[in-house]
């Protein structure tokens, strides 16, 4: 049997605007709170997401909102 792959082309429009859209950055307080609870619940994976979300936050200079 041959595999092929369905076309679908909503999904390639949906994920190409998507890829496209400006993705707001959140306040750095709102980062700490998430980093915050993480932190509490021992979630090490969303913790160090949430890490590299206040990286990012604070490179693009959103610090003094």
């Amino acid at each position: 049997m041959i595999a092929t792959t369905v076309r679908r082309p909503t999904e390639n429009a949906a994920v190409g605007l998507v890829s496209k859209a400006a993705r707001p950055l959140p306040s750095i307080a709102d980062a700490f709170a998430c980093l915050a609870a993480c932190e509490a619940r021992g979630d090490l994976c969303g913790a160090r997401l949430c890490r590299l979300l206040l990286q990012r936050v604070a490179r693009d200079g959103r610090v003094g909102e």
